[in-house]
């Protein structure tokens, strides 16, 4: 049988440098533009300036965040583990047999698709972060594997 070692990850988030940048600049902009607002008279703007910018930094540390999660297929001769580990740490772990278990790659409007693996009446979604490409080729990776 042969042996796979995937780590699925998702896209990187921007560094704290880059994303300080663009909150100030983005900062500076609606600043400038509300200047004119609050100068007629309408300083009411003032509020929705602060919580867009709120805002943009919540997103920010939410991608932050999310990034932190990842998924673990490993197929060796115990069987297929897939490990799933949450932003916050938190960990599933499903054991598969492999000679049971089917690889779909389910496929949606396109260009969008779902890649699951079933055994036994038990269907599990993997790598709901990566992009369309990226699951066709883990599921040829792992088609190949379970084959090998």
């Amino acid at each position: 049988m042969t042996t796979l070692d995937l780590k699925l990850m998702p896209p990187p988030p921007l560094g704290a440098r880059p994303a300080l940048w663009i909150v100030g600049g983005t900062a500076l902009v609606m600043l400038l533009a509300s200047v004119r607002f609050i100068m007629l008279g309408a300083w009411p703007i003032l509020p929705f300036v602060v919580a867009d910018l709120a805002l943009l930094v919540w997103a920010f540390r939410a991608a932050a965040r999310a990034s932190r999660a990842y998924e673990r297929l490993r197929l060796d001769a115990s069987g297929l583990l897939y490990s799933r580990v949450a932003a916050d740490g938190s960990a599933r772990e499903f054991r598969l047999e492999p000679l049971f278990t089917r690889v779909e790659l389910e496929a949606l409007s396109p260009p969008e698709n779902r890649l699951w693996l079933g055994e036994r009446g038990r269907r599990l979604l993997v790598g709901r972060f990566l992009s369309p490409r990226e699951r066709q080729e883990v599921y040829a990776l792992l088609k190949r594997a379970l084959r090998g």
